[in-house]
């Protein structure tokens, strides 16, 4: 069996200026997955005074797990397996993808967009936004790729009449979960 994918766990930690509200400073964790050839998906759950973050998809997975498991089927028994189903289904929906550039053994160039993001920032008036980002990560590997230290800068807007954009800048550092395998080679 050929396995996909290299995973990194990073920690992650930055700095967060998004118009109308105060600069801050936030840290947390992110999932990145290698899932095809260059493309990868990743996942966020981050946090800061008066801020959290994570993706966007749990919360649109129990509007319909519990709207699919409120309906009934053609007997008249109730769909609660299927919402339960559905809702995990969705829940998985990355925050974002990106595309991987190779610029040497050591190193890479990470372009991304983040559309299904969730974040609630503590201010005055409303506080939490669906929101996306695009932005741009240079990788620099160490140990053999085990270890990856990341620069990343942002583009950040809400989904709303007043987008509230922003920058988003900081550094991750990465543990190498799982790396690809090797395709074998016929003798």
């Amino acid at each position: 069996q050929i396995e996909k994918g290299t995973s990194y766990l990073t920690a992650r930690s930055g700095y967060l200026n998004i118009k109308e509200y105060a600069p801050r400073g936030y840290g947390g964790l992110e999932l990145d997955i290698l899932a095809w050839e260059k493309v990868g998906i990743h996942y966020s759950l981050l946090f800061g005074e008066k801020d959290f973050h994570m993706p966007l998809a749990p919360f649109g997975s129990v509007f319909l797990g519990l709207a699919v498991a409120g309906t009934e089927d053609t007997t008249g028994n109730n769909q609660i397996g299927l919402g339960l189903a559905l809702g995990v289904l969705t829940a998985i929906i990355p925050e974002g993808i990106s595309y991987n550039i190779k610029l040497s053994e050591k190193s890479g160039l990470a372009p991304y967009i983040s559309p299904l993001q969730f974040e609630f920032l503590k201010g005055d008036g409303r506080d939490s936004y669906a929101g996306g980002s695009v932005g741009l990560r240079y990788h620099q590997y160490l140990s053999d790729k085990k270890f990856r230290i990341s620069p990343a800068i942002e583009y950040k807007v809400h989904y709303n009449s007043n987008p509230h954009g922003g920058i988003s800048a900081g550094l991750n550092i990465a543990y190498q979960l799982k790396k690809k395998s090797e395709q074998p080679t016929e003798e």
